[in-house]
């Protein structure tokens, strides 16, 4: 990870060890992240509530899709397998769920606590092939972090 990144994940990691409650650790990280990048679009959580991944905390224009079945959409199928799924253009992926038209492309990591999906980290950008690896291997290891973070709140 590049120092940018990295500096990302340790401000996390310190900003969410103060707060004491799922909501305050998830909106404190999800305005972190989107300040990462001016080409994050729509960045979020899902959480996982029987079965269904309902909308969390998020930056970014109003979504209609605040429940989103494990078998629809790029978010169901991330959840579904859990692991990550970059979409480098997501008007090809039949799998889209579209939420904004200008959407291109999408990067969603579950956040896994053992074996078990409990939510997921969910960005949207206008900008086409936007999401690389890294990005991938960034958010992966916010999500451990705030994974360890919620298991210390229960």
């Amino acid at each position: 990870m590049d120092d940018a990144r990295s500096q990302l994940v340790d401000n996390i990691r310190i900003a969410i060890s103060e707060k004491n409650s799922e909501h305050d650790v998830l909106n404190e990280a999800v305005e972190l992240i989107d300040q990462f990048s001016d080409d994050f679009d729509w960045t979020g959580f899902y959480l996982m509530r029987d079965k269904i991944l309902e909308v969390g905390p998020y930056v970014g224009p109003e979504t209609p899709h605040t429940r989103i079945e494990l078998d629809k959409g790029i978010c169901g199928a991330a959840a579904s397998l859990k692991k990550a799924i970059i979409v480098d253009n997501v008007q090809a992926d039949s799998r889209f769920l579209a939420c904004s038209l200008t959407t291109k492309s999408e990067i969603v990591v579950p956040l896994m606590d053992g074996e078990r999906v409990i939510g997921e980290i969910d960005i949207d950008s206008n900008q086409p092939s936007f999401f690389k690896e890294v990005d991938r291997k960034m958010l992966e290891a916010i999500a451990d972090i705030i994974v360890h973070r919620l298991r210390e709140l229960t």
